[in-house]
């Protein structure tokens, strides 16, 4: 008798690449001085939003790594072809215990990033991808026995100081879990790319 079939999973178009990269080098960054601002919808507050954080000196060797993060993002994960990119915007997050940030997508960006200042992994805020809804026709809502990456609607990955993750600009995120475990602080950003094509140029 023989075995039953067992197929070879091969993924068609996924949604979006999510990469994890962590900071060998993370250190404690005074944010002394810095004016937070409160967040519409959210239990958040950030930095200006007219401001690109990472030009403050405090965040130079940051910012060194998080350009190194990108370019290994474009490079080797999408393998775009363009002549340069540039981190164009970027800033402070904090939550405080009980803290919250709805789901929400970043415009004008082709890859944005979320680094951690502060978080602990165990009980700090996840944080949340979720599938957008293409359906514009009824549809067979099938249930299922155990999610998979086939049948999710969404993933979360843990907040963990030092690491920062690197996706999609346009993919919905946020945490609405409750923060747990003190504040939670993070530096998330923006990326646009130069000569993609003879449309427009940073």
């Amino acid at each position: 008798m023989s075995d039953k079939p067992k197929g070879e999973v091969r993924p068609i178009f996924p949604l979006g690449a999510v990469v994890r990269y962590r900071n060998p080098q993370h250190e404690e960054i005074d944010l002394e001085g810095l004016e937070f601002f409160p967040n519409s919808g959210s239990k958040t507050e950030s930095t200006a939003d007219r401001l690109n954080i990472l030009r403050e000196p405090r965040f130079r060797a940051l910012s060194t790594f998080l350009e190194e993060c990108v370019a290994d993002y474009l490079d080797n994960v999408y393998c775009y072809q363009y002549d340069r990119f540039e981190i164009v915007h970027a800033w402070v997050n904090r939550a405080p215990e009980g803290g919250f940030q709805r789901m929400h997508y970043h415009g004008n960006s082709v890859v944005s990033g979320v680094y951690y200042l502060k978080a602990d992994a165990k009980r700090s805020a996840p944080l949340i991808f979720e599938k957008p809804e293409f359906n514009s026709q009824p549809y067979l809502a099938i249930g299922v026995r155990e999610q998979t990456i086939f049948t999710a609607n969404r993933i979360a990955y843990p907040a963990t100081a030092g690491h920062a993750y690197l996706f999609p600009s346009q993919i919905r995120h946020g945490y609405e879990t409750p923060n747990q475990g003190g504040e939670r602080v993070s530096l998330a950003f923006n990326v646009l790319l130069s000569g993609v094509g003879s449309f427009y140029r940073l």
